[in-house]
């Protein structure tokens, strides 16, 4: 009978998720509140307040889980890319996020090392996971509702390359701390040749795969279940790179890119574009994908919840913490915006988009799973950052969306 209720529960909380994460979708394009709230709140409730999910049932499965997710949000993140946009927007999204990142972590880094007294490894890990990131899954949509084109493509831009840069240094800073190379001169030495490598195999394999894959989409392009050999690609892409100790996440990166940009490769290359059937199996693919993410993003933001350490909120250090993060971030985006971005008019909406959402949950997630340095208070804080930058930019927006409407009317 236990285990008849437990298979159950399980059905009921996932079709309840779904729900959630449908109506919350729908919730979020009419109001602009973000659904992540409710669904780390609901795992919050389920978690550690009524113990129906124990934290040791759901930490062997979390890096499972991660990783899964990881290699999701890469490869449509590298299929959000366009040339024409980068070529476009790219100096302005690519300053921005430079700036923003870089000043943030730095910030945390020193604060965090230096005045709380963390050590190198977890202040550079919590810099890592909250140093910056807009989420691509909020960002863009209150960004379309302004109807402007070059603000939709510039922070679309910025946001998917922030959480692209934030995942990269993460990731080089969780191998070279489980390889155990020390924080110094010497050690970041070692980390940097070590990088250069593994983006370098990453990229170059990831592209040759996705050159490989155009061809295939020539031959089998009228075939059924397309879209799943595509997820079995990329995750064998995924495995075998990290198996040869390149960077898999850039190699999905590179892959999902190139897949998008195909006429743009293929005419630089001098191969045959067949640009119909491309198109149509990429859009295939692109459509899909966003049905995949929305589930593991929906499923992951409760798993974010069910660990969430409630402890904390009674600890006044984690509000100390909070304030000089929420502080940090607030800086840094003003500082990152004026310098990217001379219409004074705009300055303020390219400022509020701040909202983070799954790359950092995802970061947090692989902190607790590897037991890192105060692993349980980058959870913590991530997944209050993730709330309160969210209601920010919500709020924010409301006041600012029927400005900047009119702003844009006039102009046109």
């Amino acid at each position: 009978m236990s285990s008849l209720l437990s298979y159950i529960t399980i059905f009921v909380i996932t079709a309840s998720l779904i729900f959630i994460g449908f109506f919350g979708e729908i919730f979020f394009r009419r109001t602009g509140f973000s659904e992540y709230i409710f669904l780390i709140m609901i795992g919050i409730l389920l978690g550690p307040v009524l113990n129906v999910f124990k934290l040791s049932l759901i930490l062997p499965i979390l890096p499972y889980v991660s990783q899964l997710t990881l290699a999701m949000i890469m490869l449509e993140l590298g299929m959000s890319f366009k040339f024409e946009d980068l070529i476009s927007q790219g100096r302005s999204a690519g300053l921005r996020t430079i700036i923003y990142v870089g000043f943030s972590i730095l910030l945390v880094f020193v604060i965090f090392k230096y005045l709380f007294g963390w050590s190198s490894y977890s202040s550079f890990f919590l810099a890592t996971v909250v140093g910056g990131e807009t989420t691509t899954a909020i960002v863009p949509y209150l960004a379309k509702s302004l109807k402007n084109d070059e603000f939709f493509a510039n922070v679309t831009l910025e946001a998917s390359l922030n959480s692209v840069l934030l995942i990269v240094l993460f990731t080089f800073g969780l191998n070279s701390y489980l390889q155990h190379v020390p924080f110094n001169v010497s050690g970041l030495e070692g980390i940097i040749s070590s990088v250069i490598a593994q983006i370098s195999i990453g990229i170059v394999i990831g592209f040759v795969a996705a050159i490989v894959w155009i061809d295939f989409t020539r031959m089998f392009w009228a075939e059924e279940y397309f879209y799943i050999a595509t997820i079995g690609y990329t995750l064998a892409i995924y495995a075998f790179v990290s198996l040869i100790n390149g960077s898999a996440i850039l190699s999905v990166l590179t892959f999902g890119a190139v897949l998008m940009n195909n006429k743009t490769f293929l005419k630089v290359l001098g191969g045959k574009t067949d640009e119909q059937i491309i198109d149509m199996q990429v859009n295939y693919i692109k459509t899909f994908q966003k049905e995949i993410t929305f589930f593991l993003r929906t499923y992951f933001f409760f798993f974010i919840g069910l660990v969430f350490f409630i402890d904390k909120l009674l600890d006044l250090l984690t509000y100390l913490y909070l304030a000089a993060l929420l502080g940090i971030l607030l800086l840094s985006r003003f500082i990152a915006v004026m310098i990217s971005i001379n219409n004074a008019e705009l300055r303020p909406a390219y400022y509020v988009m701040l909202s983070q959402g799954l790359t950092p949950a995802v970061l947090a997630s692989l902190a607790l799973y590897y037991s890192l340095p105060m692993s349980h208070y980058i959870m913590t804080l991530t997944s209050l950052i993730i709330l309160l930058t969210n209601i920010i930019t919500t709020t924010s927006w409301a006041k600012l969306s029927a400005k900047y409407l009119t702003y844009t009317s006039q102009q046109s």
